[in-house]
C-alpha cells in the first residue's frame, strides 16, 4: 500500500494565508455594508455626508389643476429613483411673505430604490415596498397638499433660488447637487417682475435683484414647465432669459419641456 504523502510547509502557507484572506474580505464586506446613523424623522445620515441632494422648487403661486398632479408625480418619482441610498431631497415653495425663506414641504433621504437593491443579499419587492412607504409615499402627499396652496399673491423665483445656493447643505462639499424648478418661469416680486418689464435681461441687471447671483457652479438645474393653456409671455423668451441666467450662475441648465 502506497504511503500517504505528507502536506509540506508551502501548502500550510499557502491555506492559512487563504484563510486570513477570506476572514479580512469578511470584516472588510461587512464594515462597508454596516448601515450609518439616520435621523428618526428624515432617515438621513447624522454625520451629514449626504451622498448627493436634490432640492425640488415647486413654483404654485398660479393654480395646479386636478389633471397636473398625475405627471407631477410622475416627475417627482423619477427624480427620488434617481437618488442613492441616503441622498437627500428637499422640497421648497416660493414664499410672497418672505422672499428669501421659501417654505419647506418636505425633507428626506431615500432608504434605496429597488433599482439600487443587491439582488444576492437583497430582495428587491421589500425594497421597494420600504422606498414606498418611508420615502416616495410621504414625499407625493406633501406636495399634493403644497399644490393646492394657491394664496401666494407674487412668484419671488430669483429670491427663491438665491436661498437656495446659499443653503448650508447645498454648497460644493456636499456631491451630486441637483436643483429642479416646477414652474411657468414667470419671475414676479417687488425685486423684479416680467409682468413690468417682460423677461427683459439689461431690466433685470438694472434692478435691485441684478446683482445677487447666486453661487451655483457645479450644479445641474433643470426647468419643468408646468403646461398652460396660454403663457402670459412669449415662452421663448422666457427660456432664454433663465437659460443666461442659471449660465451666469455658474450652473448646467436644461429645460425638460
Amino acid at each position: 500500500m502506497p504511503r500517504r504523502r505528507e502536506r509540506g510547509p508551502v501548502f500550510w502557507r499557502y491555506a492559512i494565508g487563504g484563510m486570513l484572506t477570506a476572514v479580512f474580505a469578511l470584516f472588510a464586506f461587512i464594515a462597508f455594508n454596516v448601515a450609518p446613523a439616520t435621523d428618526i424623522e428624515t432617515a438621513c445620515r447624522i454625520d451629514r455626508k449626504d451622498p448627493a441632494h436634490t432640492v425640488l422648487l415647486i413654483d404654485q403661486s398660479d393654480p395646479f389643476n386636478p389633471n397636473d398632479f398625475g405627471w407631477v408625480s410622475e416627475f417627482v418619482n423619477a427624480e427620488a429613483r434617481m437618488l442613492p441610498k441616503y441622498g437627500r431631497l428637499t422640497v421648497l415653495t416660493p414664499n410672497s411673505a418672505s422672499p428669501y425663506s421659501p417654505r419647506t414641504v418636505f425633507v428626506g433621504c431615500s432608504p434605496g430604490s429597488a433599482e439600487d437593491a443587491n439582488p444576492i443579499l437583497q430582495n428587491p419587492q421589500m425594497v421597494e415596498a420600504t422606498w414606498r412607504a418611508q420615502f416616495f409615499d410621504p414625499l407625493k402627499d406633501s406636495i399634493e397638499e403644497a399644490l393646492l396652496e394657491t394664496e401666494q399673491s407674487s412668484s419671488p423665483l430669483s429670491e427663491a433660488i438665491y436661498a437656495v445656493a446659499d443653503r448650508a447643505d447645498f454648497q460644493r462639499v456636499v456631491d451630486n447637487r441637483r436643483f429642479v424648478i416646477v414652474s411657468d418661469l414667470m419671475q414676479h416680486s417687488d425685486g423684479f417682475s416680467f409682468y413690468r418689464t417682460g423677461a427683459d435681461v439689461e431690466a433685470y441687471a438694472n434692478s435691485d435683484l441684478g446683482n445677487e447671483i447666486p453661487a451655483l457652479e457645479g450644479v445641474d438645474v433643470v426647468a419643468r414647465i408646468v403646461p398652460r393653456k396660454e403663457y402670459d409671455l412669449p415662452m421663448d423668451s422666457v427660456k432664454t432669459f433663465w437659460a443666461g441666467y442659471f449660465q451666469g450662475a455658474g450652473a448646467q441648465y436644461a429645460s425638460v419641456n
